[in-house]
Parts: C-alpha cells; structure tokens; sequence
C-alpha cells in the first residue's frame, strides 16, 4: 500500500481511522525513512478534513513512530544504527517471548493461515514485489505473536514495529542467487506445527537476526544515513 492508495476514511472515528492506516503503511515500509508527511494532502487523499489527520499524526508523534518537521508537516524518522541495533535487541526478547507463549495455542485452521500468508510473502518475495512482500511479512509476523494472548506485549511489539518498518525496504531488491533458499518462515512453520516451541523461538531469533545483518549493513555511523543499496537477504 502506498499513499496514493490510501482507503478513504470512513465516516466517523476518522481519527482512528487514519491513525490505523498510518500504522499499516509504517509497519509494512509504505513510508520510507526521511519521507514528509503533511496532513492536508494525507486529508485530501483519505477524503476528509485535515483536523482527524493532523490528531493521528500527532500521535504517532507521541509514540515515536513519527517526528514534528517545519511548515505543518512531519517526517519518518531516519533511525541511527544505534538505534536501529537497540530496537532489535528488544525484538529479541519480545518477539522470542511471543513465539513461546503462541506456539502451543495455535490452532490448525492458525496453522493453515500462516502457511498461506506465507505461500503469497515468497511469491512476492520471488517476484521482487516489495511492498507485496512486506504486507505480507508482516500479517504473518504479526497475526503469530497476536496469537500469544498477551496483549500487552503485543502493543510493546506493534511499537517496535512502527519504528522499524519503515527501514524494512532495505532488504530489497532480493539477491536472485538466494531466491530459492529455505526461508526462515518455512522452517517456523514446521516447528510451530511439531508444537516445538524452543526450536521455534530459535528460528524467530535467526529471523530477526538474518533481517537486521542485512540492514544493519545500509546505515554509516554518523547518526544513521543510508547508504548506497546492495544484494538483500532475508525479510526481517
């Protein structure tokens, strides 16, 4: 989804409305690092006034997932690797603890939900579709650990999601070499059927892991510019 095919907001609860869009296109990398944001275009595109717009833009601001830019406007935040390696050592542990807690609750009709997120996230992924592939990376990761039945934590890991997402658009383009690789899901989905928690919990781990090495790689150390981009690997 990218912001010219932003739904039209519902009549009333606009607020939340757009606040939940603009979740959706952080978590799924929609927006990009240092992309400007100004409510009365989001407004113009959603089809409503610029106050709702400008209320969830402001608390996303709250939350950290965006920051104030001159001129009405606000801007996704560019993460430093610092910042970038902090949040994923948070995913870690939370992540790991969420993967834990569902594994053995997961239902088969879970089961054979994943598996088809899955089956569509490496058919993009094969076809380089990015942002096919980041919505579904991401309905897959989340609709797991939702499944944990933790909603505290699930709010910790949507929050994360929001600061990282949008830096998810460096794994693209797919080396065609790797294309073929067993993918981390796969292997998840197999310890997750065995009701293998522990091998489970490893596999989320060397997800997470195998994500961040490659984006790691696209930030310089003066307070996290990009850098040029290469190959990728594996979604994180």
């Amino acid at each position: 989804m990218s912001l010219d095919q932003l739904p039209i907001a519902p009549k009333g609860g606009l607020t939340g409305h757009v606040e939940r869009t603009l979740k959706q296109a952080l978590m799924e990398g929609s927006l990009k690092p240092g992309e400007r944001l100004v409510a009365r275009d989001l407004a113009a595109r959603l089809g409503t006034s610029p106050t709702p717009v400008r209320e969830a833009l402001l608390k996303l601001v709250a939350s950290g997932a965006l920051e104030m830019a001159p001129a009405q406007s606000f801007t996704v935040p560019a993460l430093s690797s610092e910042g970038y390696r902090e949040i994923i050592d948070i995913r870690m542990v939370v992540e790991s603890l969420a993967v834990e807690r569902a594994t053995p609750l997961l239902t088969e009709q879970d089961l054979i939900v994943l598996r088809a997120i899955n089956e569509r996230f490496k058919d993009a992924r094969r076809r380089n579709a990015a942002r096919e592939a980041l919505h579904e990376n991401k309905e897959f990761r989340l609709m797991l650990y939702e499944r944990a039945a933790m909603p505290a934590l699930y709010a910790v890991i949507e929050s994360l999601w929001l600061k990282i997402g949008p830096s998810l658009n460096y794994l693209f383009p797919i080396d065609s070499s790797r294309q073929e690789e067993p993918h981390n899901h796969d292997l998840l989905l197999d310890a997750l059927g065995r009701r293998d928690a522990a091998s489970a919990v490893r596999l989320i781990r060397k997800a997470i892991e195998d994500g961040a090495a490659v984006i790691a790689a696209q930030f310089v150390a003066d307070d996290a510019q990009p850098v040029r981009r290469t190959s990728r690997s594996h979604a994180g």
